[in-house]
């Protein structure tokens, strides 16, 4: 892992100063928010023991693999985060993820809850607001949410 680099969450800060740590196993992530992002950053470079062990135990699935997923995920987007502060016990954080599988970019926008047991976050979990695909070989679909955040399809927004 190069600290260095950039941190796939897109917090404009290196790996090193921003999800390096956590999933490095060296500190936890200390807001709701944090941990949104170094699951981000796990799930990017394919570290299923991070997302899994980061996933409150009630909800958390047994077995998790990334060996099958061809889907790169490319970047990260908080919406809103409601409470999950260093000195809260519960948060929501509020994301859209875009990932790429073959030709086709696909856009997970979802309401994620986190709980905090024992001084740690977990992610316990999430509503999608939308889930599928918005471009096939990067020319936006008609019928995807506009990207300009106004909440309509793109072709009665910017592509109109």
């Amino acid at each position: 892992m190069d600290f260095t680099t950039s941190c796939p969450c897109g917090s404009g800060l290196t790996l090193g100063q921003c999800c390096g740590p956590y999933l490095a196993g060296q500190s936890a992530p200390p807001t709701a928010e944090a941990l949104m992002r170094s699951r981000f950053s796990a799930f990017q470079s394919r570290d299923a023991d991070y997302v899994k062990d980061s996933w409150d135990p009630i909800n958390r699935p047994k077995q998790l693999s990334f060996e099958q997923d061809e889907r790169i995920w490319s970047s990260l987007e908080i919406v809103n985060t409601l409470g999950g502060g260093e000195q809260e016990e519960r948060g929501v954080v509020e994301f859209k993820a875009r990932y790429e599988l073959g030709e086709d970019t696909y856009l997970l926008h979802e309401v994620s809850r986190f709980t905090r047991h024992g001084g740690r976050w977990f992610y316990l979990d999430g509503t999608f607001a939308y889930h599928g695909k918005i471009a096939h070989q990067g020319k936006l679909l008609k019928n995807a949410p506009c990207p300009c955040g106004s909440g309509k399809k793109f072709k009665k927004c910017c592509g109109a």
